[in-house]
């Protein structure tokens, strides 16, 4: 149904008695990680409720009345069957454990997972949830790399768009001395914080709900965005970087490349190093302020 049918649906469903259905909306096939107030959605939606056998017999028959009644054609009505488990933990089957090779080798462990590390692996604990970011998606995966290449330990560092803290977590783990890690999502603020408890990282971990501080500077900037957002922040980033400081971006694809480069050096940054991982890019660079 179109998009605009859906929120009719969901009061038919009320009107049939159930209380927690929910819209599921198409996409119109995202090439870059969405934030927070970008909207990929397309224009069809689905309308799902899950119920037991006997209350789907019940309701079956009130609800095609108030579909009927509200919206002008009865959409297309889909019963499936689905098996027992425990839902609570059926994320376990979907989230493994991921290693970024390198010199510094990282390894993103969910709790589910016994793993006993090697020598050398840094081990980031993640429970995934709502906010982004898990090891999984190769933008996460390509700041975890440049984060083990350049951190030497002591540094001043600020990860942008945090979501689920697993870059200010590794930051902290390669040696960071302090990391502040911001998000305008609170559910992604009450997540990083999280991540750090678990890893035991909450006395170097200051999460706060903000974008890039405007009073501060820092060593090292992680900002795994959006092409758009980060030329939108580029001076706010530049202005946050120490003299040398070296800035991290990601969640960009090979066709946004060089424009978020052009705008990341037109406000004084020097592009140093580019890391590929299908047609996903990050980008490492540094203030030409000496």
């Amino acid at each position: 149904m179109s998009s605009d049918q859906a929120e009719l649906a969901v009061a038919a469903w009320e009107l049939a008695g159930v209380r927690h259905s929910s819209i599921e909306y198409g996409l119109d096939e995202p090439r870059e990680e969405p934030w927070p107030g970008h909207d990929q959605r397309s224009d069809r939606a689905e309308v799902a409720a899950y119920l037991k056998a006997e209350q789907w017999a019940e309701m079956e028959s009130p609800l095609r009345a108030a579909l009927g009644e509200l919206l002008d054609a009865e959409p297309e009505i889909a019963v499936r069957g689905m098996p027992e488990r425990d839902w609570r933990t059926a994320w376990h089957d979907h989230f493994n454990l991921v290693r970024i090779p390198g010199a510094r080798p990282i390894v993103v462990r969910p709790p589910h997972i016994a793993y006993d590390p090697k020598r050398g692996e840094v081990v980031i604990d993640l429970v995934p949830g709502l906010a982004f970011g898990t090891g999984q998606h190769q933008s996460t995966r390509l700041c975890l790399r440049l984060l083990a290449s350049v951190i030497e330990g002591g540094e001043r560092v600020l990860d942008v768009g945090t979501g689920s803290g697993i870059l200010a977590v590794a930051a902290a783990a390669l040696g960071a001395a302090s990391v502040t890690a911001t998000d305008v999502d609170p559910i992604a603020v009450d997540a990083a914080r999280e991540t750090a408890r678990q890893n035991q990282a909450a006395d170097r971990i200051e999460v706060r709900e903000d974008s890039v501080p405007a009073t501060e500077q820092f060593d090292l900037i992680t900002a795994n965005l959006t092409a758009d957002l980060l030329q939108y922040l580029a001076g706010d980033l530049a202005a946050a970087l120490r003299p040398s400081g070296r800035l991290i971006v990601s969640g960009l694809i090979e066709t946004r490349l060089s424009e978020v480069q052009g705008s990341l050096e037109g406000v004084g940054l020097e592009l140093l190093a580019v890391e590929r991982e299908d047609e996903w890019r990050a980008m490492l660079l540094r203030s030409s302020v000496r």
